[in-house]
């Protein structure tokens, strides 16, 4: 499973095994690149510190949450964890503010000037994500996992919200753009996947060119959704298998992990190209479901603080 002649597939024959020629890059169209070392270790963290505050918080009251509704007076953590307790009531207020900072900081800088360079969208948008769902499930363990009347409808409209918000994040990295967030033309996604091809076979060979396939044409949205977190889980293996392949061939770290961006890259091109029609018009389709739904979630919200507030549960 080498990686044939030397020569024409980059492994410098006066070098040794393992130094590639460099071919200049100059040449590829310059969208969106790869993410960085630094960006990979911010979604790591996020990750890590979502996880790090909600399994311990729902540890720690999962014995009351887990007792049937008419015992749960005489649960030694009633006043605690019920929704006007020490702890629920508080994991309301910091839920929600959480939720509701999350909206505003990436409103701000989607839509104020002086902040366009301020950091990635995609990277807010993130951020965005992280907030509102952290602060959801903070809202939930301040139910105590019951909702009912007006909380229900709010509550609810929250879960809509989160899920489409979710979905939109999705589909929205998956249509490729430009360094300056346009959406890109299907033509120029396939001169750039051209070039990314072409530099593939030319630096490392046919056989690490030939991960770069392209997914079946989706006949619908949720054909094109379902095809993509397919393509998505056989871009995960074929990475495996391409690393396992350089390795084989004796090529330095640097260079098998400069491989396998390239790659990624070029498959991440073509799962776009397939799916950029029908990922358009649903993106167009959750703009215009995604606001309503958060606006009716607000408004519910802001009444139930508002009873919370009329009754002297504000902070307890």
């Amino acid at each position: 499973m080498g990686l044939a002649h030397p020569t024409r597939d980059g492994l410098a024959g006066g070098e040794g095994r393992g130094h590639l020629r460099a071919v200049p890059t100059a040449t590829l169209p310059p969208t969106v690149s790869s993410p960085s070392r630094w960006r990979r270790g911010f979604h790591i963290a996020l990750g890590v510190s979502w996880v790090a505050v909600a399994v311990p918080l729902l540890a720690w009251g999962l014995d009351y949450y887990l007792t049937p509704l008419g015992a749960r007076p005489d649960h030694p953590g009633y006043d605690l964890f019920r929704p006007t307790g020490l702890v629920g009531n508080r994991l309301g207020v910091i839920g929600t503010g959480l939720l509701a900072f999350g909206v505003a900081v990436y409103i701000v800088r989607k839509r104020w000037g002086r902040l366009q360079g301020v950091g990635r969208l995609r990277d807010w948008l993130s951020f965005h994500i992280w907030c509102c769902t952290l602060g959801p499930f903070l809202v939930l363990l301040h139910t105590s996992f019951k909702v009912g009347g007006l909380v229900s409808i709010a509550f609810w409209s929250m879960v809509t919200v989160v899920a489409s918000g979710v979905l939109g994040r999705y589909v929205y990295v998956h249509i490729p753009r430009a360094v300056n967030g346009r959406f890109l033309e299907r033509d120029e996604i396939e001169r750039e996947r051209a070039a990314l091809h072409a530099e593939l076979a030319e630096r490392y060979g046919a056989e690490v060119a030939a991960v770069d396939t392209s997914p079946a044409p989706p006949t619908g949205m949720g054909s094109a959704l379902v095809g993509a977190v397919r393509y998505d889980r056989a871009s995960r293996r074929a990475a495996r298998d391409l690393r396992r392949t350089l390795a084989a061939a004796g090529v330095a770290a640097a260079e098998r992990a400069e491989a396998l961006s390239l790659a990624q890259r070029s498959r991440r091109l073509a799962l776009g190209a397939a799916v950029l029609q029908p990922f358009g018009r649903l993106f167009r389709y959750w703009h215009a479901v995604h606001l309503p739904l958060a606006i009716v979630m607000a408004l519910v919200l802001l009444v139930h603080i508002a009873v919370a507030f009329a009754f002297g549960y504000a902070w307890t």
